[in-house]
Order: structure tokens, then sequence, then C-alpha cells
């Protein structure tokens, strides 16, 4: 079990073009080569825009990885790509891929599609598009758990005691600037607390040339105790590296234990 783990979030400006994505996200692999173990993309990272165009560039998860294989080669470690439309029997899904060179080592289907004003003509309706997924997903990563979530989920906490008890908690999104400077930090942040584990949310930034709506990027690392460890800035494509430690866990889990004293089921429902 690694003590440490270095990781590296990549908040990103997609566009609506897929391969231009893909050449971003392979030189993005390429640079950070032997510099951490596990690199995280946003939610929408190979293709952002209208319904109609994200429809339109689904593919299945094996033509997907026919695309990601040399950049995730190049890079040697972990990368997760925060959320990609992935065409199955009975819709699309908005698929989080964790890859290796050795492949796709697991999935999360995201469980919480988002709405926003979606009974108005500048709403927004992911329910439209995909169809949700049904289950929660954690995955071990150099000996940490890693828990999955895109953008919504973030706002439902039962998803996360699902996959408790959980080191480090992934958060890839394409948070509105609306909804981002409410509550993107403070939403990080409980989650954070809640589960006494590391939390890293990465964002897509600036305006989608698509569709309009402006997106939050401030993507950061939240440590244990609540506290902001390493923020990108609000506009323009960033990098952000930061080394997680065991030993942080356990010392905050020895102070307050509050994992230990979890009742699950309770309270019965009537």
């Amino acid at each position: 079990m690694a003590d440490s783990l270095s990781i590296a979030l990549v908040q990103m400006h997609s566009t609506a073009v897929a391969r231009r994505n893909i050449e971003q996200v392979a030189d993005c692999l390429s640079a950070l080569g032997g510099r951490c173990r596990l690199a995280v993309f946003p939610e929408n990272v190979l293709c952002l825009g209208r319904p109609e165009t994200i429809r339109d560039a689904a593919r299945s998860e094996a033509e997907w990885w026919c695309e990601l294989r040399k950049p995730v080669e190049s890079f040697g470690g972990w990368a997760v790509f925060g959320g990609v439309p992935v065409s199955e029997a009975d819709g699309i899904r908005n698929r989080s891929l964790v890859c290796t060179p050795e492949g796709v080592r697991a999935r999360y289907d995201k469980i919480h599609l988002f709405q926003l004003d979606p009974h108005t003509p500048d709403g927004l309706d992911e329910t439209a598009l995909y169809t949700p997924g049904e289950l929660p997903c954690r995955v071990d990563v150099e000996g940490w758990r890693v828990a999955l979530s895109i953008c919504y989920d973030l706002r439902f906490p039962e998803l996360y005691r699902a996959c408790a008890p959980a080191d480090l908690i992934l958060c890839t999104a394409a948070f509105t600037a609306r909804t981002g400077r409410a509550h993107w930090e403070l939403l990080l942040r409980a989650r954070a607390v809640e589960n006494l584990c590391y939390v890293a949310g990465v964002g897509q930034v600036g305006t989608d040339a698509e569709t309009g709506v402006r997106l939050h990027g401030n993507s950061m690392t939240v440590g244990p105790w609540g506290r902001v460890l390493a923020r990108a800035p609000a506009a323009g494509a960033a990098l952000v590296q930061v080394e997680l430690r065991k030993e942080r866990l356990r010392a905050v889990r020895r102070v307050l234990p509050a994992l230990e004293h979890r009742r699950p089921g309770f309270p019965a429902r009537a």
C-alpha cells in the first residue's frame, strides 16, 4: 500500500471536436509522464457542446479506448477521463473511465443527471440526453480506495456513503459558473469532512462555444479536515499537482473517529 499518491488535476476548456480534445489529452499526458501516478480529466473531456453534438460523438467504450490507448501508454500511470459519451444498447451513458496502459480498469456511469431550469428555453436537462447509471464505483489505485463521481453527483452524499470508506473522492465536472460560485467549494469541502478523506474536484473552464454556458473552473483538492490544499484559477486551462499522504488520513481519523460511529440504516423508515 502506497503511503503517498501524486495526482494531477487537468482543468480543461474542451471543444465540440473530439479529435482536438484527444490531442490536448495526449499532449498533457505526455508532459506529465513520470511526474505523477494519477491524472484526472473533467467531465465532457472529449466532447463539450450541444446535446446533439454529444449524441453524434458518442461511441462504444472500446472505440474510445482505441483513441486513448497511446496517450495513456505514453503516460504510464492511471488516467481518469471524467465523463465521456458511451453508446450502449439502452442509450448513451455519461461514463467515467479509469485507465492504465493495460486497458480500462474501472468505469462509473453518472447516476444523478443534471437539470437547471429545465422547463425554460435556456434550461439544461441531461435526462433528455443520457441514460442514468445505477451503481456506485470504488476502485483501488495503488492501494488507495478511490470513489468516482461526476458533477451533479456531488450534491448527493448518500452516493459517497455507499463507497465508504474511501481515501480519495474524485468529482469530475462541468459545473456552471452560476451554480459553481455558490456551491462548488462548499460541496467539495463538505464531502471531505463527512468522509474524512481527500476530495479532488476537476472541472471545465471558459465558455462552451456551442451553448454559451459559462463554466466554473476552480479545480481543487481538499484535505480530510476540509482545508483546500491546492486550487486552479477560475479562468483558463490549468494543471494542479498535489501529493496526498496516508498519514494525514490516519491522523485525522484518530482525532475524529466519525467513520466508526456511523449507524447504517438509521433512522429506520416509518
